[in-house]
Parts: C-alpha cells; structure tokens; sequence
C-alpha cells in the first residue's frame, strides 16, 4: 500500500464527477493551496450555478483510504462558511440488522465558519491522528451523513 496524500480542485460550477487531479502533496503545499484558492470569486461563481458543485478542495490519504474535503458555500464574502466532508470506510448492518455486514466508506459533513478549527482538521488529517480530528469535527454543525459515491475518484 502506499503511503502518499493526493489532492484534487473541483472548481464552482463543475459537474459533480469532474475534479482537476493535482497529484501528490504535503501538508505544507496543501495549506499554501488552501489559502491561495480564490474562495470569494467562487463562491460568487456557484451562487449563479446552485445545481453544480461548490468550490472544494480534497485530499485522499492512500494508506488509511480516508478522504477529507473542504468546500466553502455563501453568498457573499462577509456571509460565507466552510463545509468539511469526512469520508472513511465503515461497516454497514445488513438489513434490520441481519443478513451479511459490508464495507463502505461513510461520509460525515460539518459546517464551520472557524478558520482555524479548518487548519486543526487539516493538520489532524495529514498528521493521521483521526481521532483528534473526528473529535473535532465531532464539535461542529452537522451537515448531514450520508454513504459516500466516490464521483471523481480523488
């Protein structure tokens, strides 16, 4: 298995299946990302688009299979906020809890308007301390659960 963090761009607009692969990255690069994307300009794009994708960076982790996205959705750049996506494998009860058990990956989405609790879930991410991070997810808005659709296979 390899042991390497890949990130993608799904740009405002976009279909939901479409991202722009970025390759390989650290958690240095991907912050330096995070902090240079055009936040405020796409958020003004997907306002005019709302059936299309929100602007979202994401990061695949290959060794533990963990996925983790941070989207930013608003209406403009004073009312605005992150939405963070957390996707990781899960077993799943077969039905009312009889029948065979299966592995899927499991989305959980949080909303924040805390910068800085983004960059603690980010570090916690790269650093593979999930604990910490679902723990701090844990504090957040819930945004909803969901079983996961890889759409662009990050």
């Amino acid at each position: 298995m390899e042991d390497k963090f890949t990130w993608n761009v799904q740009l405002a607009g976009y279909d939901h299946s479409k991202a722009d692969p970025k390759g390989e990255t650290t958690l240095e690069k991907f912050i330096n990302n995070l902090d240079s994307f055009p936040w405020m300009e796409q958020i003004d794009k997907a306002a005019e688009l709302p059936d299309k994708c929100a602007p979202t960076l994401s990061v695949k982790d290959s060794k533990s299979r963990k996925h983790f996205w941070i989207s930013m959705a608003g209406t403009s750049s004073t009312e605005h906020g992150y939405i963070l996506g957390y996707i990781y494998p899960k077993t799943k009860k077969g039905f009312f809890g009889l029948g065979k058990e299966k592995k899927i990956n499991w989305l959980e989405m949080r909303a924040s308007q805390d910068k800085s609790k983004v960059l603690k879930c980010v570090n916690y991410f790269f650093e593979r301390n999930f604990e910490g991070l679902e723990q701090t997810l844990s504090k957040m808005d819930d945004f909803g659960q969901m079983e996961a659709k890889d759409l662009t296979g990050v």
